[in-house]
């Protein structure tokens, strides 16, 4: 199999630039949550301060992961030309157009209605859009659409970008001729861990997003009643809401910590389990927001 790289361009300089300056932003904010924790646990500054400059630090967190991704996905780029099909590779996924269902080549169109549209061209161009005359266009291109060349199946269109497009053309033409191998070919193979297709997969990004808002939730609560709780706080309650016992205030500050701990390898699991049964992955997810609930009601219930 023959590859080609993608045609290089400014985006991808653009999502470093922007990985980096967010990642100074994450380790700036981190350093100052650091620094509430100096001294002995009694002393440590805990207030609404702090989980202002913790939500900063998730913020510059999310957006640091966004652009490194995408830096990621613009310098693992590449495309692929064999007796059976076109291939499209980014992050260790692999995406497969049989040659034999290709109906024609375009060269650049108006694609409407791609996701996160302020965000294309940091890095790549990626997503399903739509334009005149194709309902389903999939973008894999370092280029906007009006410059991709794109490649039209009955059911789906994609966008991509190689260089030396003329000669990319002329092999797809040559290998059409010849006909295939019959071998049989996934149209879509995931990745180790950047999963494209569970991280575009809705319910498990809805999941993921509301356990992680919990866990927000229940640090604010923490950071807002923190300084106004006893030495000695009620926790461990049994199953009709008794105390157990009391402990250091400092340890409710484990709690959010310990579901974060918990949710961080469900949703490992998650992707794992995604290339072989979504079924299995959603319920990890689901499993999170429960367990993001159950600590943010033991939070509650120990700073009331």
């Amino acid at each position: 199999m023959r590859r080609w790289k993608p045609f290089p361009s400014i985006g991808r300089w653009l999502a470093l630039v922007i990985a980096l300056l967010f990642s100074a932003g994450f380790v700036a904010f981190a350093w100052l949550i650091a620094r509430s924790f100096v001294g002995q646990p009694i002393e440590w500054q805990v207030d609404f301060e702090f989980f202002l400059q913790f939500l900063a630090m998730i913020v510059m967190l999310l957006l640091s992961g966004f652009a490194w991704l995408r830096w990621l996905q613009t310098i693992s780029m590449w495309y692929g030309l064999d007796r059976n099909a076109v291939f499209i590779g980014s992050l260790g996924n692999i995406e497969a157009v049989h040659l034999d269902q290709i109906e024609r080549i375009d060269f650049g169109m108006s694609v409407e209605n791609l996701p996160q549209p302020l965000t294309q061209g940091i890095g790549c161009y990626w997503g399903q859009g739509t334009a005149v005359g194709h309902d389903c266009v999939y973008i894999r291109s370092t280029l906007p659409a009006s410059r991709c060349l794109f490649i039209v199946t009955e059911h789906f269109t994609y966008a991509i970008s190689p260089t030396e497009i003329e000669l990319f053309v002329q092999e797809i033409e040559q290998l059409r001729n010849l006909g295939g191998t019959k071998r049989i070919i996934p149209d879509y193979e995931a990745g180790p861990w950047f999963n494209t297709a569970f991280w575009s997969d809705a319910s498990s990004k809805l999941l993921l997003t509301l356990a992680i808002l919990i866990n927000v939730i229940a640090v604010g609560l923490i950071s807002w009643y923190y300084p106004t709780l006893a030495a000695e706080v009620e926790m461990r309650f049994d199953a009709i809401g008794g105390v157990l016992e009391s402990r250091p205030r400092h340890q409710t500050l484990f709690l959010p910590l310990a579901a974060l701990g918990l949710t961080l390898a469900n949703l490992v699991g998650a992707i794992v389990f995604f290339r072989y049964e979504k079924l299995i992955s959603r319920m990890l997810q689901g499993a999170s927001v429960v367990i993001q609930i159950l600590f943010c009601v033991a939070v509650l219930m120990a700073v009331s």
